[in-house]
């Protein structure tokens, strides 16, 4: 029976065995619900150790401190579209700049509604003043040619970032991740400006550096930058997840090769492994279809309130509910959180422990039981 996008049995419940080389060791951390009411909350800023900045979905940026919500006003409205029981583009990733402490500044995410004969939203880059904790001049810094399932963004340094664009393929299909003409199912590099850096790749047919910085991707909904090395993972179809290395000019091989299957059952694309790495980097890890997480957020411990994880990276599995680990040096994935809600992003506190953002619905809009919550250490 073919399985949609966010639907079927969860391995290690629902009578379905966990695969071999994936264990259970829960995090020895306290819940503590901070702030509640959302109904897809996407992605966290920490200001600090009780202040946030935290996206909706359906379009809201809240401004969370001392366990006090404020919804911010000067923002755009954006385009949000459903895909069976998905929704999809709206607000997405919130930023600070490396030194948001002396410039204020604040990026943001989102998808761009369009007139009517431009068709569908396109992903954009905004950014605004927030130094007295109000939206003050918000501007559209970077806007691509296409939708965007889902976008995240993080810093290489003061003067440039990197942001994703997600293209699932539904619902709007198109091969766009491997067309570079297209900004779909790409990772774009750009400076604080917006504008494209000198040192971008120059890919062939092209006369000059774009914002691409890689390619062939599927939907990327996770992103982290540390000592020189970017790392994202990606959500497969059914299975196919992946934690890629993400090297300059690099194609990710999305869609003529994946781990994972159609939501039919049916193979993706017609190379083997050993043909997709000829034309294309393989992922640093790999899930097939017998664990199909859906990753959302990624960030590794480092100087944690968890010392024995640090160097562990972690992300939400949305189809799973849970909050998963990956360690690097032994290769093993792990149920970090189980049946916490559909875990959206994460992050570290200057105290050391976790932020995570989750909800509990059955993404419907009308539903308002999304949460921000510490993990604290016990």
């Amino acid at each position: 029976m073919p399985i949609g996008p966010g639907t079927g049995p969860v391995p290690g419940l629902d009578g379905v065995p966990l695969p071999p080389d994936v264990t259970v060791d829960l995090l020895d951390a306290h819940v503590e619900v901070v702030a509640s009411g959302y109904a897809i909350p996407w992605a966290v800023a920490v200001l600090g150790e009780d202040e946030y900045l935290v996206t909706e979905r359906f379009g809201a940026l809240s401004h969370i401190r001392d366990g006090q919500r404020t919804d911010l006003e000067g923002l755009p409205e954006t385009y949000i579209v459903q895909a069976g029981p998905l929704f999809l583009g709206g607000y997405n990733d919130v930023s600070l700049h490396p030194q948001f402490e002396t410039n204020g500044l604040v990026y943001l995410a989102f998808v761009q509604p369009l007139t009517e004969d431009q068709g569908a939203g396109h992903m954009a880059v905004g950014r605004f003043n927030f130094s007295d904790r109000t939206v003050q001049g918000f501007e559209i810094i970077f806007q691509t040619n296409s939708f965007s399932v889902g976008s995240r963004i993080v810093w290489q340094d003061d003067a440039h970032f990197f942001v994703t664009q997600g293209a699932a393929g539904s619902p709007f299909p198109e091969p766009g991740a491997q067309d570079l003409d297209s900004d779909s199912g790409k990772i774009h590099r750009l400076r604080a400006d917006g504008s494209i850096p000198s040192d971008n790749p120059v890919f062939d047919g092209k006369s000059g550096p774009t914002s691409i910085w890689s390619y062939g991707h599927r939907d990327t909904q996770g992103l982290f930058y540390s000592n020189g090395t970017l790392y994202a993972n990606e959500h497969g179809p059914l299975g196919g997840d992946e934690l890629n290395v993400i090297e300059k000019g690099g194609n990710y091989g999305w869609p003529l090769f994946s781990y994972g299957l159609n939501y039919d059952g049916s193979p993706v694309g017609e190379l083997t492994e050993a043909e997709a790495e000829q034309m294309s980097l393989l992922p640093l890890k790999g899930w097939g279809p017998e664990f199909n997480m859906a990753p959302s957020g990624l960030m590794q411990l480092q100087d944690s309130a968890f010392p024995e994880r640090d160097g562990v990276f972690l992300w939400g599995a949305l189809a799973q509910r849970r909050l998963m680990g990956y360690d690097p040096a032994s290769g093993r994935t792990t149920i970090l959180l189980e049946q916490v809600g559909r875990v959206r992003d994460v992050a570290q506190l200057p105290s050391g422990n976790l932020l995570i953002l989750y909800d509990t619905t059955n993404l419907a809009p009308d539903e308002v039981n999304g949460s921000v919550a510490k993990l604290i250490k016990q």
